[in-house]
């Protein structure tokens, strides 16, 4: 997995003041138009979810701030993003399901689908060891406004947690509610806004 290690990271003042917080997580909840995506997806016939997933993640791949990490004490950045999706599993329970990003989306689809139907059939909450992904879950039948996401007790977690809640209509627009978690050690509200400009691009012109 390519990364570069960070010499002089420009945000190391405020990551040193977070990082001896008790919680350094933060959650925030937003309204995203995917009308879209909807469309996109039934045309293409992929899962809704998956391609929600996907399009995040694409959005999310220019954005630097998303992509530093903290391995063996040293930032580093990688060099793009991969995502984990939470997916059920036999008995009422769920595994975790692990994609690689690709920018072909019937490349992404076909090998995640793949992966899906391997975590569906067979419980597992292992996690790999490279931390260049984005987590995905999904509550469908939840129509949320305010969302918080399970912290690790590993404080240094730089990886952003995104959970999406029950379509609603609002006129001709179909919209989902997304819950967003960050880490304060590596993620101000500047690159917050630009997440969110993103995604909706993304999701406007999949």
């Amino acid at each position: 997995m390519a990364f570069t290690v960070v010499k002089d990271y420009y945000r190391q003042k405020n990551f040193d003041f977070f990082k001896d917080f008790a919680n350094p997580f933060y959650s925030i909840t937003f309204d995203l138009d995917i009308t879209h995506v909807k469309t996109f997806a039934d045309d293409h016939g992929y899962p809704v979810y998956l391609t929600l997933c996907y399009l995040f993640t694409r959005a999310v791949q220019p954005l630097e701030d998303f992509r530093y990490r903290l391995k063996d004490g040293r930032i580093i950045l990688y060099d793009h993003l991969d995502l984990s999706a939470i997916v059920p599993a036999p008995g009422g329970l769920f595994s975790f399901a692990y994609m690689a990003y690709d920018a072909d989306p019937e490349i992404f689809m076909t090998r995640a689908q793949e992966a899906v139907q391997a975590a569906q059939q067979h419980w597992t909450l292992d996690e790999p060891e490279e931390t260049n992904h984005l987590l995905f879950t999904s509550l469908p039948g939840v129509p949320f406004t305010g969302m918080t996401h399970a912290s690790t007790s590993d404080f240094s977690d730089a990886r952003p947690n995104i959970a999406f809640g029950k379509f609603r209509r609002d006129g001709n627009h179909l919209l989902a509610p997304v819950g967003l978690a960050v880490n304060h050690m590596f993620i101000d509200g500047a690159p917050l806004g630009d997440l969110f400009e993103n995604v909706q691009a993304t999701y406007d012109n999949p």
